[in-house]
């Protein structure tokens, strides 16, 4: 990498964090959308426009596959570099998950407490303990309490496969795996859609989406390559722009994006993935240099905040509009004819409400848990016999 610093990526990517909070924005909109076939215009762009929020979870993929590319390739010569990897990540994740997994299948039963759209899921709950339900949802197993942890259940099952395929490899061996495996998953699809096997399997299975990650991947290991920094802080601004036009020419291909067509789960999915990266690549660059306009945007307090907290409003939200907030509407006779204004009031409710119930988990629960990743932190590589130095982290 160029030794100035104006062509170096730093370490804490704060626009990344904005990145993340638009990715759960997204997300919050299309699973707290409550209008259903609206007969004026402006009901049916809203209505278009809180449907497309499921690209947020794409979002989220591409987001991951480069957030835990850089950090493995950045530690791959440490000797605790599988610990290291895996304690932290373990404490991120499981203590929420698995929290919340035994409030729903052990505290509430016990109590007679259990919400009754949830007991069709007491059979099948190994599927979510187990992390496999993004393979069992397609075909109706563990769908009704937690229907949103198929994404979690495919992240958690990258986390398991990517430090082998990372270790001791260069970031240009990397770079040329992510792209085999992106033109390859793309071709999964492909060939699931023509033999029939229809759109739910292709939208949750792991081997149907694995591109999205392995193309947020390839981003981050280009970034590690001699110079490339130094490219993607002078091309920034075209990166955003390219980014800008392909999402137009998807957007027109594939009619909008729909997220079970044949062409949005091929062409849409593959061109939703690169776009995303060219933007995390931008904002990176624009992070280098501290840049203003859409970077600064992306570093707004309001957004980073909800990137902090956006793991535990994954978890929450969901349960939130089927237990209490879809009850609400239904109970003032709002749901079944929600206007636009009404629509987009309970958004904006549901998303504070999801938020503060978030920043109470983080601060009494999940942070207990954070703390202990000191015990995980990647050791220096071996002094080499040559220099008598520590060798590099590439």
């Amino acid at each position: 990498m160029n030794s100035s610093p104006a062509a170096r990526i730093p370490q804490h990517l704060p626009a990344l964090d904005g990145v993340r909070g638009l990715a759960i924005v997204l997300v919050l909109c299309h699973n707290f959308q409550v209008l259903e076939g609206p007969s004026d215009l402006v009901g049916r762009v809203f209505e278009l426009a809180f449907d497309l929020g499921w690209i947020g979870v794409q979002l989220f993929f591409v987001l991951s596959g480069f957030l835990i590319t850089r950090i493995l390739l950045q530690t791959q010569d440490a000797p605790n570099y599988y610990s290291a990897f895996f304690g932290r990540r373990l404490l991120r994740i499981f203590p929420l998950y698995y929290a919340t997994l035994a409030i729903a299948f052990i505290v509430l039963p016990a109590l007679g407490a259990m919400p009754a759209r949830w007991e069709v899921d007491r059979p099948q709950q190994a599927w979510l303990w187990l992390y496999l339900s993004n393979w069992s949802g397609p075909y109706g197993g563990a769908t009704h309490a937690f229907p949103h942890f198929w994404s979690l259940a495919v992240e958690e099952q990258f986390y398991l496969l990517w430090p082998l395929l990372v270790h001791r490899r260069s970031a240009a061996q990397v770079l040329r795996w992510c792209g085999a495996i992106a033109v390859a998953i793309l071709g999964v699809r492909i060939g699931m859609l023509a033999a029939g096997l229809g759109p739910d399997p292709v939208y949750s299975f792991t081997v149907t989406r694995l591109d999205a990650l392995a193309i947020g991947g390839a981003a981050a290991a280009w970034l590690q390559l001699p110079g490339a920094p130094a490219r993607a802080i002078a091309l920034r601004q075209r990166l955003i722009v390219g980014a800008l036009v392909l999402a137009a020419i998807g957007f027109v291909a594939t009619r909008g994006y729909p997220r079970t067509s044949v062409l949005g789960q091929t062409l849409g999915y593959s061109v939703l993935a690169v776009v995303f990266a060219l933007g995390v690549v931008a904002a990176a660059a624009g992070d280098a240099v501290a840049a203003r306009g859409w970077v600064g945007w992306l570093r707004a307090a309001p957004l980073r905040m909800l990137g902090r907290y956006s793991y535990a409003m994954y978890i929450f939200h969901k349960p939130l509009h089927d237990l209490a907030g879809k009850p609400a509407l239904q109970a003032l006779g709002l749901y079944e004819h929600a206007g636009v204004a009404v629509a987009v009031g309970y958004i904006v409710a549901g998303t504070l409400v999801t938020l503060a119930l978030a920043m109470v988990s983080y601060h009494l629960f999940e942070k207990h848990f954070l703390g202990l990743k000191r015990w995980f932190v990647a050791e220096p590589p071996p002094v080499t016999a040559r220099s008598g130095t520590p060798a590099p982290l590439r």
